[in-house]
């Protein structure tokens, strides 16, 4: 069985439309995706808090028998983020909806570096505090390093993270706009970058040639949080024991799809 290591971004989701609170963040539903595949191991690194949030992110952790021996409680609040909901379900983020927590002062040391070198694949973000360590030790590690970029768009800053290369799976959750730079970053250089475009499925770039996939179909949007997450979990997975990017990319529009069928992202 694969081994993967989602780090650092565990939060509890506050939702005020729907009166409730889930445990999440990146990292633990990319490692809850994972894990439910049956098919990888899946562990959580970062830093929770002392409060009743640390609490809830343990037990969706032991929910789905995701690995948290290298979840620290350090003194302090969990990080959380309030997330508003519209009418047709997608998701929107008001001003100061985000509490960084114990969440930001995470690292990984160097004693940390043989745990984190023994994994298949580990996934972050690029705004994770671990970031940085994880691109130094990325290019003396066999590790998969995979790196969701979020909803940023694209800049020619990003090209040094990939010329090792330092992340050898790129995510993004893209515009149509954004896709001949994607192309031609594969041209040059050895990364894998796969776009999601919400309702217009998503595109991957390997050396030049482009891999598409439609979206599954839902009856009805009830919530968009972790959809990509979901994606990239079982993206990971599937090209872990496959290799193939298109067997990949079904399996995640397929996860994706179940995501966007309840509160919460996992």
């Amino acid at each position: 069985m694969k081994k993967i290591l989602c780090l650092s971004c565990t939060c509890v989701d506050i939702f005020p439309e729907k009166g409730t609170a889930e445990a999440g963040g990146n990292s633990l539903n990319v490692a809850a995706a994972c894990a439910k595949t049956g098919k990888a191991a899946a562990y959580l690194a970062g830093n929770i808090g002392t409060d009743l949030y640390a609490e809830d992110i343990k037990k969706k952790a032991d929910k789905y028998k995701i690995n948290r021996d290298y979840l620290r409680t350090v003194e302090g609040e969990s990080a959380s983020n309030t997330i508003q909901i519209t009418a047709d379900g997608d998701r929107f983020f008001a001003d100061g909806n985000w509490t960084d927590g114990v969440y930001a002062d995470f690292r990984i040391t160097e004693a940390d570096e043989p745990f984190v070198k023994s994994f298949d694949a580990v996934m972050t973000t690029i705004r994770d505090p671990a970031f940085p360590d994880l691109i130094k030790i990325s290019s003396e590690s066999k590790f998969l390093l995979c790196v969701d970029f979020m909803d940023f768009a694209p800049t020619e800053n990003w090209r040094k993270y990939f010329e090792k290369p330092a992340v050898n799976i790129f995510f993004i959750s893209g515009k149509q706009e954004y896709l001949p730079l994607l192309k031609q970053w594969s041209l040059e250089f050895p990364t894998l970058f796969v776009a999601t475009l919400g309702a217009d499925g998503s595109v991957a770039y390997r050396n030049g040639e482009e891999f598409k996939c439609k979206a599954v179909s839902v009856a009805e949007v009830i919530d968009t949080t972790g959809c990509g997450d979901s994606y990239q979990g079982v993206f990971v997975v599937d090209y872990l024991h496959n290799g193939d990017i298109e067997s990949a990319m079904r399996a995640s529009s397929e996860a994706a799809a179940v995501t966007l069928s309840f509160v919460g992202a996992c």
